[in-house]
């Protein structure tokens, strides 16, 4: 029996809708499956639990429902913070999730609260700056971002501007001094590193591929000899 006009012009209506829908879906389909995967730059070292507070940095500590104990302060030189109504506690080194847990159990054990919820906030980051002098364009501190724990010594110099044309990029000299757990100087090491061969990966397959610059150390480009 022959289709009704009615039933033809439905049946052509849902061939158009279904052409019309591919031709939106499909290049939506290719798109991801050809999109790039999130970049993460390899000379740049951050902590994958993340930021963890630091001797220097700016804190508020808030306990919810009482605003006479909420503060203010700066981690000091030992890691320690003074909260309110309890005595003087270490918070560097942990994340911002520890020391809530840490000051909670704190307020509870020495019978100040019994429910406390307590946040800390970072409203300061301390700088950790890396130094250079010699043959760079931009001498002086180089900062680092506030999450970054380390960052390869040719990523440093490339933020820091480049090598100036005289440089002697195959003796750069790396001064780093180590600390103990109170924070004293305990010994300083020099390291002589061929950051022409780390840039151009002409170093051989036994060496590292990268050298790891830390905040507070020092970088020293010589100017080479003509």
């Amino acid at each position: 029996m022959p289709q009704s006009w009615a039933d033809f012009d439905m049946n052509k209506l849902l061939l158009l809708l279904f052409f019309a829908s591919n031709l939106l879906v499909f290049p939506l389909l290719r798109a991801n499956l050809y999109a790039q995967p999130k970049y993460t730059d390899p000379s740049i070292q951050k902590d994958p639990t993340g930021y963890k507070l630091r001797s220097g940095d700016s804190v508020r500590i808030i306990v919810q429902g009482e605003s006479d104990a909420t503060i203010s302060t700066t981690i000091n030189n030992y890691g320690m913070v003074k909260p309110a109504y309890i005595r003087e506690i270490k918070l560097s080194g942990l994340s911002m999730v520890q020391a809530e847990s840490v000051l909670v159990n704190q307020y509870k054990q020495q019978e100040i609260y019994s429910k406390p919820v307590v946040k800390v906030f970072v409203t300061k980051y301390t700088e950790q700056v890396v130094f250079l002098a010699g043959s760079v364009v931009k001498k002086g501190p180089y900062i680092f971002p506030a999450e970054v724990q380390a960052m390869g010594i040719v990523e440093v110099i490339a933020r820091a501007g480049g090598f100036t044309d005289i440089a002697k990029k195959n003796n750069v000299y790396v001064t780093r001094t180590y600390y103990d757990n109170s924070g004293k100087a305990t010994n300083t090491k020099t390291y002589e590193v061929n950051v022409e061969a780390l840039n151009k990966g002409t170093l051989s397959s036994d060496s590292p591929q990268r050298f790891w610059i830390y905040p507070g150390d020092r970088i020293q480009v010589p100017e080479r000899l003509f």
